[in-house]
């Protein structure tokens, strides 16, 4: 109401608020950022992460949720290599936020990287049968 710009980046890292509540998993600071108006798709990081691939880095469902329920766009790529927010999360072995992204609509074969790696070759990697049942069951390559 003052004037304070709610998607305000730092000069160091580019982030923004949202980004920051996102990735310190501070679910009620993301919620009351996105009633506040902040933008759920500003990615200005260098790798181009969004809010909501730190929610799916972190194993964060109920940020995933409030994300995409203010418009964050699920299937959006990083600058560097492409990688989704389900590419992330499978990376990462976050197999609830796998499990949203997928309910919430995320195309199970995007995010392929430059050399090829999927999230069905992170989630083998990783040693997850859970995500890659979830995979395949969501139509990804083989």
């Amino acid at each position: 109401n003052k004037g304070a710009n709610i998607d305000c980046i730092t000069t160091d890292n580019g982030r923004t608020p949202l980004f920051q509540a996102a990735h310190c998993k501070s679910t009620n600071a993301v919620k009351m950022l996105l009633d506040l108006g902040a933008n759920a798709n500003l990615c200005t990081t260098t790798n181009g992460f969004s809010p909501l691939h730190w929610a799916a880095h972190n194993d964060s469902p109920e940020i995933i949720q409030l994300l995409v329920d203010k418009g964050a766009k699920i299937d959006c790529t990083t600058t560097n290599d492409g990688r989704t927010p389900l590419y992330q999360a499978a990376r990462c072995k976050s197999t609830n936020a796998v499990k949203v992204l997928l309910d919430r609509g995320a195309n199970a074969n995007m995010g392929r990287t430059s050399d090829g790696v999927t999230p069905l070759h992170w989630a083998a990697h990783k040693n997850s049968p859970e995500i890659i049942q979830l995979l395949v069951k969501n139509g990804t390559n083989i």
